[in-house]
């Protein structure tokens, strides 16, 4: 096992524990079990061999659509969007294949480019991607396909994939996932406008407002234009405001690890668990907690420069799924950018996301003993 990322996994388990005693106490049992589960998925990763991994990708990734394909059919939504569609339900369990999508994208791009190299008519990555995304957009869960979409940019940016193509890539995806979505009310996704009007009108005195010259009376005309649309974007507004004022009040070394926030805030445990440390831990621990992430980049990214192939690939996609969701959520969290429902990797609860980023973590440490034992034998 590496024991860098081992470190890195521990230290945001541990930050995890600390959130979920602040935001939800009586939770903690269950969620060390889920902690737990995690860390095994971690162990049985780092014993399955990356190359065989990545000869499977083109039947994971079919079976993935599948599955997908299976939610929007018989899955089941959160309690507050009856429509929405992304759990599915296994007995007494629920899993959230997109999830594991993200993993299994990394592994389908890594071998596709390793046997076609990077200057080739990239059809199958284009369906591959543009098919995943739009399916799960249709799940209205657009956060985690436009993460998907920005994932797979970061690959292929980083392959040297030539810019004529990645523009081409850009549209064809594009158009795929819209249509994919087009065969679903539009309606689904209306929370989607609704989120970014909210953020627009949370960032619309901030200098972030004034550099992208957001109307400084926007809620006054939505009000005026749709009277109905404008409260929901004041309930949209609710989140990232009590988060933004939790993370405000939490001071630069917090309020200690059983401090709850003092404002009832959304997700606390989840996708806004970010708000719910730095609460506990002030800023000095949420500076802690985001070079943690730094630390797992460093690594990832040292791990993929030694490997070659597809396997060095395949080191830095999961790099940029475990650090770039995190940058996401934190975004999100800070109201940098529009509410996604993205999760915070190895620290959110729920049982999907975790035990996606123990995989992730236990397939990196699988690579990094095949460096290391490549290096011995050298």
């Amino acid at each position: 096992m590496d024991a860098i990322l081992m470190l890195t996994q521990a230290l945001l388990a541990g930050f995890s524990v600390l959130g979920i005693v602040a935001a939800e106490p009586e939770l903690i049992g269950r969620h060390l079990l889920t902690l737990a589960a995690a860390f095994a998925g971690t162990l049985l990763a780092s014993r399955v061999s990356p190359s065989w991994l990545v000869k499977q990708a083109r039947w994971l990734f079919v079976l993935s659509l599948v599955v997908l394909a299976l939610v929007l059919k018989f899955g089941v939504g959160p309690i507050s969007d009856q429509a929405a569609r992304r759990w599915l339900s296994i007995g007494k369990f629920y899993v959230q294949p997109s999830e594991f999508v993200k993993i299994i994208l990394v592994l389908y791009l890594a071998s596709f480019f390793d046997r076609r190299g990077t200057d080739y008519p990239i059809i199958g990555p284009v369906l591959a991607i543009g098919l995943a995304a739009g399916m799960i957009a249709a799940e209205t869960d657009l956060g985690t396909a436009t993460f998907i979409l920005a994932l797979a940019l970061f690959i292929l940016v980083i392959i040297g994939v030539p810019m004529r193509r990645l523009l081409a890539i850009g549209m064809l995806v594009l158009l795929l996932a819209g249509s994919v979505h087009g065969v679903f009310q539009h309606d689904r996704l209306k929370h989607v406008i609704v989120r970014i009007d909210a953020w627009k009108v949370l960032n619309q005195s901030s200098p972030l407002g004034r550099w992208l010259h957001f109307d400084p009376d926007l809620l006054k005309k939505l009000q005026h234009q749709d009277p109905k649309f404008a409260q929901k974007v004041r309930e949209a507004l609710y989140q990232p405001k009590q988060a933004r004022l939790i993370m405000k009040a939490a001071g630069p070394i917090g309020h200690g690890p059983g401090a709850q926030p003092p404002r009832i805030l959304p997700q606390r445990d989840n996708d806004m668990i970010f708000a719910t440390i730095t609460y506990a831990t002030g800023w000095f621990g949420a500076a802690i907690l985001l070079l943690v992430y730094a630390l797992i980049f460093a690594r990832g990214l040292q791990i993929a420069a030694r490997s070659s192939g597809a396997i060095s690939v395949v080191a830095l996609g999961l790099t940029g799924f475990l650090t770039g969701q995190a940058l996401m959520n934190v975004a999100v969290t800070t109201a940098v950018v529009p509410v996604t429902g993205i999760s915070l990797p190895m620290v959110s609860r729920g049982g999907s996301g975790l035990l996606a980023a123990g995989l992730a973590f236990g397939i990196l440490h699988a690579i990094s003993a095949r460096v290391l034992d490549r290096e011995v034998g050298e």
